[in-house]
């Protein structure tokens, strides 16, 4: 067995993604402003399936008037698929 084999044996499983069994795929998270919102676009089967359909989820919401951040496309299992950030304001 070679040194990068060996490598990989030990470090393998310490950088392993939790699996689809366990709720987890592929999502685009979007963060935007007016609303304050942080959205979760998917699941999907692989990132670069996430990633062909992300320009339209950006597109979608800034006709729709939001400032959208930089959008990033992550392994994760999110709770809420739309987290309202803004903080209401009281009328006086």
């Amino acid at each position: 067995m070679g040194l990068f084999q060996s490598i990989k044996g030990i470090f393998g499983s310490i950088f392993t993604l939790p699996s689809k069994e366990e709720g987890f795929a592929w999502w685009v998270e979007i963060i935007t402003t007016n609303p304050s919102c942080t959205y979760f676009f998917g699941p999907f089967d692989s990132a670069e399936e996430a990633k062909t359909y992300q320009s339209g989820y950006v597109e979608d919401l800034t006709s729709e008037g939001a400032n959208v951040f930089t959008p990033q496309v992550r392994w994760c299992k999110p709770e809420q698929l739309t987290i309202y950030t803004e903080k209401e304001t009281a009328e006086v």
